[in-house]
């Protein structure tokens, strides 16, 4: 299904250098996910049909040095559905990311990303958003006839 060639595998390192390593893997990565029919539907959705953000984005979700508070509403989209499996599109994604991650970086490098994926999503679960309540006289208050 994806063609890789053996000497790709073992380019993805941790360290200062993985800029043109990470560049290279989002490249690949955008170009599968562009030929999968249901996977590239959504992400054409979720990006206003802006390929390039996508491809920005999975350079912010792969870069090391990437913390929760650096994530755009679009990573978070798309980590929620590369590693919480959420709705139909998410059951998709999921195992096709992992299978894409271990096609071009090979598994252990994939379990180091993966792992990375997973406490970005963990950590944005956790620092949720607020949903502010209304005063309590508000929340009683009578609706006038």
């Amino acid at each position: 299904m994806l063609a890789v060639s053996p000497n790709v595998a073992p380019a993805v390192t941790a360290g200062a250098s993985d800029a043109p390593v990470i560049d290279d893997l989002a490249f690949s990565l955008v170009a599968a996910l562009r030929r999968h029919p249901h996977l590239s539907n959504v992400l054409t959705h979720i990006s206003r049909s802006n390929w390039p953000r996508i491809e920005h984005t999975l350079r912010v979700i792969l870069d090391p040095a990437t913390q929760p508070c650096d994530l755009t509403l679009l990573a978070r989209n798309m980590i929620d559905l590369m590693a919480n499996e959420r709705g139909d599109t998410g059951r998709i994604f999921k195992p096709y990311f992992q299978y894409l991650l271990i096609a071009l970086a090979g598994p252990n490098q994939a379990k180091v990303l993966l792992s990375r994926l997973c406490r970005l999503a963990t950590s944005d679960i956790t620092s949720g958003i607020a949903i502010p309540k209304a005063p309590a006289a508000t929340a009683a208050a009578p609706i006038p006839a």
